[in-house]
């Protein structure tokens, strides 16, 4: 016999712990817990193994369904818009030097609040600044 109590205390937790786990998906599986109380609670000689099986799968049809009429903002990891870079001329742009540069080894700079790989052609100190020549994939190349 499924308690439905402990089905309902699970689903409250599940949607709760969606404030600690960005990505809202954990929510979904709490509604399923949720809905499977309810049904276990009006089902009173329902087993656990049905319980079970009823979660499963009203938490994958919620989560397949429902999940694509959330505004992309909400969807799991945040996704960082590099398009304004890929986009641009970021050359003559200045950056803060992070992690030594010397002509032979790369090193970091800060460039519009990210750490970005860089190289010069000669040393720069941590602290210092320099401007952007030009931009390789992930590496910017520093005058």
């Amino acid at each position: 016999m499924a308690s439905y109590w402990w089905w309902l205390i699970a689903g409250v937790t599940l949607i709760l712990a969606e404030f600690v786990v960005p990505g809202v998906f954990i929510c979904f599986f709490g509604v399923g817990a949720i809905l499977t109380g309810i049904a276990a609670w009006l089902i009173p000689g329902m087993s656990f193994t049905a319980a079970l099986l009823l979660f499963s799968i009203l938490s994958v049809v919620f989560l397949f369904t429902c999940r694509r009429f959330m505004p992309k903002s909400f969807r799991g990891v945040i996704k960082v818009d590099h398009s304004d870079i890929e986009n641009d001329d970021v050359a003559g742009a200045e950056v803060v030097v992070t992690e030594a540069i010397t002509p032979g080894a790369p090193g970091k700079v800060e460039f519009r609040g990210s750490q970005w790989t860089a190289r010069a052609d000669r040393a720069l100190a941590v602290g210092e600044r320099a401007k952007i020549r030009c931009r390789r994939n992930i590496t910017l190349y520093l005058e």
